[in-house]
């Protein structure tokens, strides 16, 4: 513990609340290169298997607003440091599960621990850091986040060819153990939960839950099950059912789960609603491209990783630079334009699909990168800096479920618009879902400009 002496606080804060995003994403997409060797050691079919990746997915999705909601109650940093604690405890029983059955139980604490891992990080930028250190933590944040999407591919084919699958999950050990650590020194002691609030929405929780779940499972299964089954139309009926009755139970009730008043503000629907448009994107993109390399470009595997590094590496140096200027420019004048620079991208990349070579790849890269650097630094600045004291948590968890939520949707979409328009014609099915990406990206950026009241956050 000696040895963070030398390090501002500030600097290990930021460092743990960017280690937690980038776990989170990690093990979301790690263990799918590794599905494969799993079925085998378990001699389980792959619809059994899947479980493994989709007990993780569902329940992150299903968790995100209560515990954002149970940060502001019992305070950020005991809640935070437990999801370390969780996740960590959770990857070691995944690690050395016997079993598909415990593995996949344990991947479903691992989710409860991702959950607050990823709910909270928003929150604890404006609660813990001075203001003219914020856009650079949401900078370095939104990088992490990034980095571990793209690695989580790469290592899992690295980590289970070397050694096993196992090790996949026991790489986490020494990362949260670590995390703690530096939490414990490097977030104040003061307690920073709402004192205001003596009751926790039980049956509001219930209901957003059930809700989140049934979604969830509605979206991820369609395609597998068929988007006309009955039971795909009951989950989606059913989903609808519980979220109206959500809705209705936060209008009434006085400690309410999600302070819907929030969304009175155009600046903070607007805000979260291009945030979804863009995850969704995001989300789809990352389903699709490697397809496109893969079949069009005849592309290795490993060259494959190599372009995503690319943008990783964009990313991550655009989300520092970012997160310096969103101090100084308005942080929705920073979103329209990254916004605008990506939906050029995006159409351009569309028409330019059957060039020959691999630098329009690498290019697109390079600015797809840049801009969605800029955009989701400056619009996490902006959402959290429209959220009242002691709703920090409340926000970030719901910024961040309609992300995830995003994320989601933007697969199954891009899914559906490569199927009905690639049958037959393969480039023309990747044309057409960029092209959506283009205008999903323009709608982003008209969401960032549209005119707000006069009490407008930078």
């Amino acid at each position: 513990m000696s040895a963070l002496k030398f390090i501002s606080k500030n600097k290990l804060l930021v460092l743990a609340i960017s280690v937690a995003s980038f776990m989170v994403n990690l093990d979301t997409y790690i263990i799918n290169v590794s599905l494969p060797s799993i079925a085998a050691g378990f001699k389980a079919s792959t619809a059994d298997v899947s479980w493994v990746a989709m007990a993780y997915n569902l329940t992150v999705v299903s968790l995100l607003l209560i515990f954002g909601k149970l940060g502001d109650k019992i305070g950020l940093k005991p809640l935070f440091i437990a999801g370390f604690i969780i996740f960590t405890l959770s990857s070691m029983l995944c690690g050395a599960a016997p079993s598909l059955f415990l593995l996949v139980t344990g991947r479903l604490l691992q989710g409860i621990g991702a959950a607050i891992l990823y709910a909270l990080p928003q929150a604890m930028i404006p609660k813990y850091l001075p203001k003219e250190l914020r856009g650079m933590a949401f900078g370095i944040l939104a990088g992490a986040a990034a980095l571990g999407i793209t690695l989580g591919a790469p290592l899992s084919g690295i980590i289970t060819g070397l050694a096993s699958w196992r090790w996949v999950f026991f790489i986490n050990l020494p990362v949260g153990i670590l995390a703690v650590m530096i939490l414990r020194y490097s977030v104040p002691q003061k307690n920073t939960a709402a004192k205001t609030e003596a009751r926790f929405d039980i049956t509001g929780a219930a209901l957003s839950f059930i809700t989140a779940l049934l979604f969830a499972f509605w979206i991820n299964r369609g395609g597998i099950h068929g988007w006309g089954a009955p039971l795909m139309i009951s989950c989606l009926l059913s989903a609808v059912l519980f979220f109206g009755m959500f809705i209705a139970r936060e209008k009434k009730t006085k400690y309410p789960l999600l302070d819907l008043t929030l969304f009175g503000n155009a600046a903070f629907g607007f805000a979260n609603l291009a945030m979804f448009l863009v995850s969704a994107f995001l989300a789809g993109t990352n389903f699709l491209m490697p397809f496109y390399l893969a079949e069009v470009k005849g592309l290795s595997p490993a060259a494959t990783g190599a372009l995503f590094m690319i943008y990783s590496v964009s990313y991550m140096l655009a989300g520092i630079a970012s997160g310096r200027v969103s101090n100084k420019i308005p942080a929705r004048m920073l979103c329209a334009a990254s916004m605008f620079m990506a939906s050029c991208a995006l159409a351009g990349f569309a028409l330019i699909m059957n060039y020959d070579g691999i630098y329009y790849a690498a290019l697109y890269f390079v600015l797809t990168g840049i801009a969605f650097a800029f955009f989701i630094t400056s619009n996490n600045n902006f959402v959290m800096s429209m959220a009242p004291e002691n709703k920090e948590g409340m926000v970030s968890g719901a910024h961040r479920m309609v992300g995830r939520v995003g994320m989601l949707c933007g697969v199954a979409v891009f899914e559906a618009v490569f199927a009905l328009r690639g049958a037959g014609n393969l480039l023309g099915g990747f044309r057409a879902a960029y092209a959506l990406g283009a205008a999903m990206c323009f709608c982003a950026m008209l969401l960032s400009l549209k005119k707000l009241n006069k009490g407008e956050a930078k």
